[in-house]
């Protein structure tokens, strides 16, 4: 048995090494598995009419824990070969139990575009094991290498990426995010071969942060364009320029087999009896959007090609390139001038002066119109025709135009399009509030609510409202919604109610305590010092509350809460109290115009935060 025991132990000791672990549990604090070296290589080489690149990874992981279940996740397309995964302990000792599971990217059932990936799994037993894992992949054509990423999911001490690139291949390498990193670049020339070498160390674990605009905008990486190679002195265009990338484009589209007579009877529905064209373009989008499901994500770049119009919309459903091909084809019926437009939502920091597929992934629909021109994203459920979500906002446009193309920017609508606003009247009746208000909701979140109400039960669409009109209230309370709530795109939400409220007032003697902001915005929106991200709200904000309260007879004012007054870039917060006769008027107004916190804020956005818990948690003192 102590033989066992001893050849167990000193079999473990094979694979393990502690003395690595111990140093880097000190370094990265919570981190369960660490990656102590990682590399990657992309060989580009030139086989008969085209350019094929050897993708090579090696990572080197050890356990910071016993036990310590691990997944890890390669991933490929019809474009991108995946050779199988070789996963051992690093010293070569011992035999590692692996499982592997492989397929495509699966939405509500959906299978959609040509995207697969493949997951190993296996345990990492011992604390210090160390296990490594190494990986190929073969691309058979350039444009499907778009980005590395020197982050990976667990933390990294040293990472090395390499890119040997044949005379004749002419690729550009453009460096996002790397300053403030410890990043070293080396360039070497070898038997007609160039081969860039970056270097970085001590690298945390990248995650997808709530309320970030993601990880494109903040952590380092390398935008790979192959623009052109040589075979037999002959130069051919891959990415060169962003005509090449449109031409490439245009080539998907005119390969799409549209039917346009399986659409005419639903378009001449639709427009039968309207007379100007802005209807018809409206009554077309709007059908669209509320009768074609979206089933697929924006963020994979396989499956450039739309689905063919009939196809969509016999299915009554699609994903973003179907749906925007749908309403081209539909507005086009209709004797409209639509073309389709490929866009980067807000989570690409990109724009076509790099000719990628990675500066994209969304497709919308442009309509010339005369003078005015529509921008139309079908997947924006509720969103009124003229507006545009907060997601495409500023960014620019690639708009087909037959053989050529139009580079133009989405124009970026003001704050007050979020405008969120509150006007209340109070009485003081019996140690009870009783208010009637007004809730009026624009913009994105007037869209997400509508959303809610359309999807949802009528007990908890109730429940939503009640909640709209008072956040916080106990069931003895009295809370109604006084007008009905429809799906309306067009002009603000109006939520209208009364309320009688018995904990916001409390007496004592000859004193009444009364709160007044029982909604206490961002009153917990403190920010960590180990956030990596700026942080994004989603919408540009524009929060305003007036609450109107009418002095008891008898009573005078002894007490009003002091205000907070704060002012910063695009940050303002105005708030206070005002007596004006015989009421008391709050207002309170937060303006973050960008919609975002910059991280370089985070330390003066926290103070301003403990500003508004003292007003929030402080009262109206009235004396008898």
């Amino acid at each position: 048995m102590l033989f066992m025991v001893a050849l167990s132990v000193a079999g473990q000791k094979k694979f393990t090494n502690v003395e690595r672990a111990d140093k880097l549990k000190a370094k990265y604090d919570h981190a369960k598995v660490v990656a102590f070296n990682s590399s990657s290589s992309y060989e580009f080489r030139i086989q008969g009419e085209g350019v094929y690149i050897n993708h090579s990874d090696r990572i080197d992981l050890i356990s910071l824990q016993s036990n310590l279940r691990y997944q890890k996740h390669l991933y490929y397309n019809d474009h991108i070969t995946l050779k199988d995964a070789d996963i051992r302990y690093t010293s070569g000792f011992g035999t590692l139990r692996k499982e592997k599971a492989c397929g495509n990217y699966e939405v509500a059932d959906i299978f959609y575009s040509d995207a697969k990936v493949c997951a190993y799994r296996f345990t990492m037993l011992y604390e210090a094991s160390e296990v490594t894992i190494k990986s190929k992949r073969i691309y058979d054509d350039p444009r499907y290498l778009t980005k590395v990423f020197f982050h990976d999911e667990e933390a990294t001490e040293k990472r090395q990426i390499s890119f040997t690139i044949p005379r004749g291949v002419e690729v550009d390498l453009v460096e996002i995010n790397l300053e403030g990193f410890d990043i070293q670049k080396k360039k070497e020339l070898s038997d007609g071969k160039t081969i860039y070498t970056y270097t970085a160390t001590d690298l945390v674990a990248a995650s997808n942060e709530a309320n970030s605009l993601g990880v494109l905008h903040h952590f380092p990486h390398i935008l790979v364009v192959t623009k052109s190679y040589l075979v037999e002195g002959q130069r051919k265009a891959v990415l060169s320029s962003v005509g090449d990338l449109y031409q490439w484009y245009r080539s998907l589209i005119n390969a799409v087999d549209n039917q346009p007579k399986a659409l005419e009877s639903k378009v001449a529905e639709l427009t039968a009896g309207l007379t100007s064209n802005e209807e018809k373009v409206r009554a077309i989008y709007y059908w669209v959007q509320d009768y074609i499901k979206y089933i697929a994500f924006e963020d994979g770049i396989a499956g450039f090609k739309p689905e063919a119009a009939q196809v969509v919309f016999n299915n009554r459903y699609g994903d973003c390139k179907g749906m925007a091909n749908l309403i081209k084809e539909m507005l086009k019926i209709a004797g409209f001038d639509a073309r389709l437009t490929w866009i980067g939502t807000n989570r690409i920091p990109y724009t076509y002066n790099v000719p990628s597929l990675a500066v994209d992934n969304h497709m919308i629909c442009t309509v010339f119109e005369g003078d005015l021109k529509y921008i139309l994203d079908p997947t924006e459920k509720f969103i009124a025709l003229g507006n545009n979500g907060e997601r495409i906002q500023g960014k620019e446009m690639l708009i087909e135009d037959g053989d050529s193309y139009l580079r133009q920017k989405v124009p970026v609508q003001g704050v007050e399009r979020n405008r969120i606003s509150r006007v209340e009247t109070i009485t003081v009746e019996n140690g009870t509030l009783r208010g009637k208000g007004k809730l009026t909701v624009n913009g994105e979140a007037k869209k997400g609510i509508l959303y809610f109400n359309e999807n949802s039960k009528i007990n908890d669409r109730d429940q939503m409202f009640d909640y709209l009109a008072v956040s916080e209230f106990s069931n003895t309370d009295v809370v109604k919604v006084t007008n009905s709530q429809g799906a309306e795109r067009d002009g603000p939400l109006a939520v209208e109610y009364n309320y009688e409220l018995s904990n916001k007032v409390s007496s004592f003697d000859s004193e009444l305590y009364i709160s007044l902001d029982w909604h206490k915005t961002y009153e917990n929106l403190i920010f960590d010092e180990a956030r990596l991200t700026d942080y994004y709200f989603g919408r540009k904000i524009a929060n305003t509350i007036t609450k109107v309260l009418k002095l008891p007879e008898g009573y005078k004012v002894s007490h009003l809460p002091k205000g907070v007054y704060k002012t910063h870039n695009d940050i303002s917060i105005q708030i206070g109290f005002e007596q004006k006769g015989q009421e008391i008027i709050y207002k309170s107004e937060i303006e973050i115009a960008s919609g975002k916190i910059a991280k370089s804020d985070f330390e003066l956005w926290n103070g301003y935060v403990n500003e508004l818990k003292e007003i929030y948690n402080d009262q109206i003192v009235l004396t008898k």
